[in-house]
């Protein structure tokens, strides 16, 4: 069953060429031959749906098995929700819809055009994610933040048990990667924002989610208006403190939180995972697998290399760093194939305000796979505390933080520059002294 027509996977020569590679490599490594997608798509859910969506590595064997196994059982969950519903088990159906909404997100992410298989797929995860709010543990609510005279959608969150005599909250504005949607950025419940008692809006920025769908596509020149527009719907809401409004982005949501981050100085910090803060994205298209040049051609509506690599010149952090006045936090795996770190360092360097590096030694680009990230400080609780404490005042001073293969943490002052040594330990020079290691050890 080809999701695509096979025009649509010719215009880049690459994936046409690595086509038949890329099922190869599906088919002898699994759904997760590129990156843990099965772990990030089961992280939110519910404990009792995991192992289902984990099981998908067994029937997933090509590209185009993608979207019939994820669709299939997002289905069967949406089915067996409704069957809950009607005989009263609240929390049970809101389970199973959430689920139902996070595969049919899985399930267009191999669909590089808005065909009728795409737009249907968006409505059921969009009206699934409805039916989980209606019963879910938290207020949830749709939002449509205006842009350029149309609507960016979102999903925004109270905690539990909130009410309007509370004080206004602190807010977390979240954006999930190139692969991502925003019913994937806040947990099913026991969320790790919302239980340190943050508001979040979790928003589809241009070129992602819903705004697909609706060919808002992704430019780079452009994206910093869509931190004005988010920072001015979250404020405007009684519920929230306008003094305390926070950017959080994941993958490629890195990039464009800091694209909000310098054209927007009100937010009062911003966190940054799994940087990708290469230029023009050069490396994730020209040295890892085909699928994601092919996606986001789709995500900037370019129809060739040549003008996606036209629309992508401005794609870069020189020029915004200097702009980042608010606390800033970066964390990134050491070995992230898509994001130098060298790239990463120079950025932090130019940021004017406070910051601070979370790097995972030897890790991936989500550090959470390798010793580094399960046994150091869990990434995603990290972030979430930083967080607290930005929206609890507290002051930051700019330092770096390496995490070792052993999960030990060495934090120092930042100092005046940083620069990254190619290769491990990450600083020769413990290899002369008798200071903590910090990649060989």
């Amino acid at each position: 069953m080809p999701v695509n027509p096979h025009a649509l996977g010719n215009r880049d020569p690459r994936f046409a060429d690595q086509r038949w590679l890329l099922d190869l490599a599906i088919e002898q490594f699994g759904p997760e031959w590129d990156q843990d997608r099965l772990h990030y798509l089961s992280a939110p859910v519910s404990a009792d749906h995991k192992g289902a969506i984990l099981g998908l590595r067994n029937s997933i064997r090509k590209l185009d098995d993608f979207t019939r196994e994820m669709a299939s059982l997002a289905r069967h969950f949406e089915l067996r929700g409704d069957g809950q519903r009607r005989a009263g088990h609240t929390a049970s159906a809101s389970d199973d819809h959430f689920a139902a909404a996070v595969l049919y997100g899985g399930a267009q992410w191999p669909i590089f055009a808005n065909t009728e298989l795409n737009v249907v797929l968006e409505q059921k995860k969009t009206d699934c994610y409805a039916a989980y709010a209606a019963g879910a543990d938290h207020h949830v609510e749709p939002v449509e933040v205006p842009y350029e005279g149309r609507t960016l959608a979102g999903w925004f969150h109270l905690p539990p048990g909130h009410t309007s005599a509370d004080a206004p909250l602190p807010c977390v504005v979240m954006l999930s990667g190139m692969d991502g949607f925003k019913e994937m950025s806040v947990f099913a419940s026991a969320d790790r924002h919302l239980r340190r008692g943050m508001a979040v809006l979790a928003l589809d920025g241009p070129g992602q989610g819903t705004s697909l769908v609706r060919e808002v596509w992704y430019d780079p020149d452009r994206y910093g208006q869509v931190g004005t527009a988010a920072y001015e719907a979250v404020a405007a809401r009684p519920e929230i403190d306008p003094a305390r409004i926070m950017l959080c982005g994941v993958s490629q949501g890195s990039f464009w939180v800091t694209q909000m981050a310098a054209a927007e100085p009100r937010y009062a910090a911003c966190a940054t995972m799994f940087t990708c803060f290469d230029p023009g994205n050069a490396v994730m298209f020209g040295m890892t697998s085909p699928t994601f040049r092919q996606r986001f051609m789709y995500m900037t509506g370019t129809s060739g290399i040549g003008e996606l690599e036209a629309r992508l010149t401005t794609m870069t952090t020189t020029g915004l760093s200097k702009l980042i006045h608010m606390p800033y936090l970066a964390a990134m795996g050491e070995d992230d194939p898509l994001c130098d770190p060298a790239d990463t360092y120079r950025h932090l360097n130019d940021v004017s305000g406070p910051k601070e590096l979370l790097f995972y030694v030897g890790e991936h680009h989500a550090p959470v796979t390798r010793t580094a990230g399960r046994l150091g400080p869990a990434v995603f609780v990290a972030v979430a505390d930083w967080l607290a404490e930005r929206a609890a005042g507290t002051p930051l001073a700019s330092r770096h933080t390496t995490v070792d293969s052993r999960g030990r943490s060495h934090t120092e002052p930042w100092g005046g520059e940083r620069h990254y040594t190619y290769g491990a330990p990450l600083d020769p020079r413990t290899l002369l002294g008798d200071g903590p290691g910090t990649g060989l050890s």
